[in-house]
């Protein structure tokens, strides 16, 4: 009764736990957020038009303008949107693209006043010290550095950008194209007047906001990072998500950090990354989330120059600010801190090389670490771990989806042996219990209405025959859950499986299998709403979970019984939420239940476990 009792919690834990990632809140958080931080924005000219400047490798292709110093789009190269689609321009998937953000909605219904944001570039630097650029706020309008034209110089692989405020503030900015998904570059100040001397240049820079968001209910994108360290390491990454609950305010919704060393700031979706990282001893020493609108939103294109509700859904885009300061301690001497931008997939394999720091921990925070069920679980080793693991089966056989059975296979081998020792021990237990079940029958009549002595007796009756549930009962159990939401959480979030096929119509093992597409709802109604393509694998796994389940022996015990038929429910449960879910995930369940129903009927066939009646025979 015990064991039945722990498993359907189990279960029921990994039901909460998929329905709460599964759907996400959308609320913003209270905390210290603060819709009154300053606005570094610049309204004295458009954002530019063009980005005639070109930085490319063979993995990244960028495009840049003198305006502002900053990048405008970015694409990848080896990379598609959707499966089965030639790249939408020469030079492969947009990842980034400054349009996609703005700030602040039309107030009242007016457009294209001063007072609505511009978009943001990538990479964009701000001042917050009013120092290189003389600014006089007017309402929302805040001239910065994002609105002037730099000088440029065309450098190998690279761009030198300078600027000369008035006051003799010389500012410069080096970038330089990486050999893969990154950027380095040098930010410096230098000061050509005296009196200039002792003052510093508060700077910010950001991701921008307008990173590639990958549609998909069952991962909370984008959101933004901000690491944090403690005594010199990595201790946490605080996560924002922006949200659409935002009624009544007239601003962006802001929060801000401050600490003296934060090693890099993110900005993330599903399988993509911006980060900014701070090179060398001293990092950030603040950092700025703003919530922004998201322009390529299919509800704001379809609305024709509507005024936008300010708690609408097109608040789904997050830009992230790295704060610092240049003070150049000589006249003619020039301060300089060292960033470096990656933007590119969230791949462990490129992010733990050692030119990347100690971002490659963001994967285990952003993907392992923020929920109390992957804590619990051990996810952020137990999923490492499997995705290991299906690497080395995919370069065996070179097919993800027949890594996935493989991989499930030594997971029941690897559980077989203790499932085995449990199933003995239980079978002992129920033949002891079958012995004295005469003594606790009378027992129970005779103390029927005195549960005091009737627990009093029945434990003399345990101790004098050794009798205790087995412990590792459940250990199997116990050990299949981690690899469970271990895997979940692998398939959900690594980019490892987009876009990899495993035979027939199942081309995506990161996407439902999609057998028939049903161009819309099947129905109006909550839970068939979801329902827009036939998913067989789900379908498969509810049904041979169910009769697996059938296989099992039928307890004598009617309360065990009765908690049996209730477990017959949790398979159809966990097909309506996995229903959507990336096939992959289904093709383990399926393999699972086709192995536990092979041990069913054939290894007990072959190798059975004694029946209580044979322990007690035999004795």
């Amino acid at each position: 009764m015990g064991k039945k009792i722990l498993t359907l919690l189990l279960w029921g834990l990994a039901a909460v736990f998929i329905m709460q990632t599964c759907f996400p809140s959308k609320e913003v958080g209270v905390g210290d957020f603060n819709n009154n931080l300053p606005c570094l924005e610049s309204f004295e000219i458009p954002p530019p038009s063009e980005y005639p400047l070109i930085l490319e490798n063979e993995f990244v292709y960028s495009a840049w303008s003198a305006i502002g110093a900053s990048c405008g789009t970015v694409y990848l190269k080896n990379y598609n949107e959707k499966l089965h689609q030639a790249n939408a321009t020469e030079h492969g998937m947009k990842i980034f693209d400054s349009k996609w953000s703005d700030g602040n909605p039309p107030e009242n219904g007016k457009a294209g006043d001063r007072r609505n944001y511009r978009t943001r570039d990538a990479f964009r630097l701000v001042e917050s010290s009013n120092l290189v650029t003389t600014r006089e706020t007017e309402g929302n309008a805040l001239p910065n550095l994002d609105s002037v034209t730099w000088d440029v110089a065309i450098i190998d692989n690279g761009l030198l950008f300078s600027y000369t405020s008035d006051n003799g503030v010389e500012l410069t900015k080096k970038v330089m194209l990486g050999y893969d998904y990154h950027f380095d570059a040098t930010i410096g100040a230098t000061f050509r007047e005296q009196e200039l001397l002792g003052r510093a240049v508060e700077l910010e820079i950001g991701t921008g906001g307008g990173l590639y968001i990958e549609d998909d209910d069952f991962y909370p994108n984008p959101y933004i990072g901000v690491a944090v360290l403690d005594h010199g390491f990595l201790d946490d990454i605080d996560f924002e998500n922006p949200g659409a609950d935002l009624d009544g305010i007239s601003r962006d919704v802001t929060r801000s950090w401050k600490a003296p060393n934060i090693p890099f700031v993110v900005e993330g979706s599903k399988y993509f990354i911006s980060g900014i990282r701070a090179v060398g001893k001293n990092g950030f020493q603040g950092a700025k989330y703003e919530t922004l609108m998201d322009w390529n939103h299919p509800d704001i294109v379809n609305l024709s120059g509507a005024v936008l509700p300010f708690n609408a859904p097109y608040w789904l885009r997050a830009s992230v600010n790295g704060s610092f300061s240049l003070q150049p301690q000589m006249l003619n001497s020039t301060d300089t801190i060292d960033l470096q931008w990656y933007i590119g997939p969230k791949d462990s394999d490129i992010l733990s090389e050692e030119a990347y720091g100690n971002m490659s921990e963001l994967i285990i925070y952003a993907d392992y670490e923020r929920s109390f069920f992957y804590r619990i679980f051990f996810t952020s080793s137990v999923a490492p771990a499997i995705l290991w693991l299906l690497k080395m089966f995919y370069g065996l056989v070179g097919n993800y989806g027949i890594a996935i059975i493989l991989l499930t296979v030594v997971v029941k081998a690897a559980v077989f042996p203790i499932m085995r020792t449990s199933q003995i021990k239980m079978a002992t237990y129920q033949a002891k219990m079958a012995v004295v079940k005469p003594q606790l029958d009378a027992i129970n009549k005779k103390y029927a209405d005195d549960p005091q002595n009737k627990n009093k007796a029945t434990m003399e009756i345990y101790k004098k025959h050794r009798l205790s549930p087995p412990i590792g009962g459940c250990l199997p159990m116990f050990l299949q859950m981690p690899i469970f939401i271990g895997l979940f959480q692998a398939l959900r979030s690594s980019i490892m499986l987009r876009h990899e096929p495993f035979f027939g119509w199942i081309d995506d093992l990161s996407q439902p299998d999609a057998f028939i597409d049903f161009g819309g709802p099947i129905a109006d109604f909550p839970l068939l709403s979801s329902i827009t393509t036939l998913n067989v694998l789900p379908i498969i796994m509810v049904v041979l979970w169910v009769f697996h389940q059938r296989l099992m022996p039928k307890p004598a015990d009617p309360q065990q019984a009765q908690m049996q038929k209730m477990m017959t429910m949790m398979p159809i449960l966990f097909g309506f939420i996995l229903y959507n879910y990336a096939s992959g995930l289904s093709l383990y369940m399926i393999v699972s239940s086709a192995i536990g129903i092979f041990e069913q009927k054939v290894i007990r066939k072959y190798w059975p476990v004694p029946t209580a009646d044979e322990i007690n025979k035999a004795k």
